[in-house]
């Protein structure tokens, strides 16, 4: 039965903050924005956020969330995420109808995106969690992408795609027929594997699960391993394409060189458990076997690009504009290798790619890479390089920024 004008839910939302203090302000504010535009009351929605002793000064960020009302948990170590959630949670008390919200402190909530996750999980008691579709830019432009579910084969997969050729075009194949629903389709996607950046369950569902994360996980692979537990339950995984969040990707961990060290290090330890939980022992022998193999490639054939690619320079302030061989249906596939084995995606219409500002500023600096691909037919109609000289946005939306979003989005609700 879906909830009506005068249902009321309860939320326990849960934030593990680590050096990324302005977008945890910023993720709680759109939440609160949500809820109160949804006219419900202030006590039923719970904000934890657990500080993992960050190594910047976070204290200025913390006293804005407490003022928001969220309760701040000090750590006094880095707990990893999954430990951090775990802890956050014990912070939180409510009944098994009641909702968990598993946040990333880089998100913000678009209007009406609340509302819709948590009534569908309300209105179908078979769906164990939900996530939303995801952007990088509060223009909507810039979709992440679809994530796989780590399996043994998907893992040799992406290792063979790196070295480019038949292997990465195979595999650009297979995960472009698995994202193009997950950019296009307004029906809900039962899936094997969500994103971990926006997840809600339902608070029974987590207490089945003994906690909302196994803690042996540093950090990666906690997600993949809660999605899996719950379809273990024999509950489905649901994406919702009419649920629309921000997500401003990596802002915690970082990317490239700022990914190496710590993170990394947490990375291997994290893969090691999951695989070795789900496939024994031979199993992560098969991938250390995979990663090892894919080492044997001369680093020349390392990142071969897959398609015929032409560099079109660098670009500061202005963005990209890009002329297409027809008009068509299309996808920009969007990347930082050119094996186009992970990418993010824009949907357009025509004849011509032309990159907004703000989407240009929420971009990282570096070289990328990016094809456009006939939505109809699945061709390819080009594929080009370019290189980024200026850094991307490194604060979230401000209140202001926040208030005009919601007041467009109920504007076009009214037309």
């Amino acid at each position: 039965m879906t909830p009506g004008a005068d249902w009321s839910p309860r939320l326990a939302a849960l934030v593990v903050n680590y050096n990324s203090g302005a977008f945890a302000v910023g993720c709680v504010q759109s939440l609160l924005m949500e809820w109160e535009a949804e006219g419900w009351p202030r006590e039923d929605l719970d904000v934890v956020v657990v500080e993992n002793a960050s190594p910047t000064d976070q204290t200025e960020h913390l006293a804005q969330l407490e003022a928001l009302g969220a309760r701040v948990v000090q750590a006094g170590e880095n707990l990893g995420y999954a430990r951090g959630m775990n802890r956050a949670y014990e912070e939180t008390q409510g009944g098994p109808d009641d909702f968990v919200g598993i946040l990333n402190p880089d998100l913000c909530f678009l209007p009406g995106s609340l509302r819709t996750m948590l009534a569908y999980l309300e209105e179908h008691r078979d769906v164990g969690a939900v996530d939303p579709r995801a952007f990088i830019d509060t223009g909507e432009l810039i979709n992440l992408p679809r994530n796989l579910l780590p399996t043994i084969t998907e893992h040799v997969r992406t290792v063979f795609a790196q070295v480019g050729g038949a292997p990465a075009r195979a595999y650009s194949r297979m995960r472009f027929a698995k994202n193009l629903p997950w950019w296009q389709s307004p029906e809900p996607i039962e899936s094997d594997m969500l994103s971990g950046c926006c997840v809600l369950l339902r608070r029974g569902v987590v207490e089945e699960l003994g906690g909302p994360m196994d803690p042996a996980y540093p950090l990666y692979y906690e997600d993949t391993d809660l999605f899996r537990q719950i379809a273990k339950r024999g509950y489905k995984l649901v994406h919702l394409n009419t649920a629309r969040v921000l997500h401003h990707w990596s802002r915690s961990s970082g990317v490239g060189e700022q990914f190496e060290g710590e993170p990394h290090r947490r990375f291997l330890v994290s893969q090691r458990h999951y695989f070795t939980k789900y496939y024994g022992r031979l199993g992560y022998w098969f991938v250390q076997a995979s990663n090892r193999l894919g080492t044997w490639f001369p680093k020349s054939r390392w990142f071969r690009p897959m398609h015929p690619i032409e560099y079109l320079g660098e670009f500061a302030d202005e963005p990209i504009e890009m002329q297409l061989p027809r008009s068509c249906s299309f996808v920009i596939e969007l990347t930082m290798a050119p094996t186009w084995t992970l990418t993010v995606a824009v949907l357009g219409e025509g004849d011509r790619w032309v990159c907004t500002p703000d989407a240009w500023e929420w971009m990282f600096q570096g070289v990328y890479f990016f094809r456009a691909v006939d939505r109809a037919t699945g061709e390819c109609l080009g594929a080009w390089n370019f290189t980024k000289t200026t850094p991307g946005r490194d604060r979230p939306c401000d209140m202001d920024e926040l208030r005009r979003m919601h007041e467009e989005r109920k504007a076009q609700a009214l037309s």
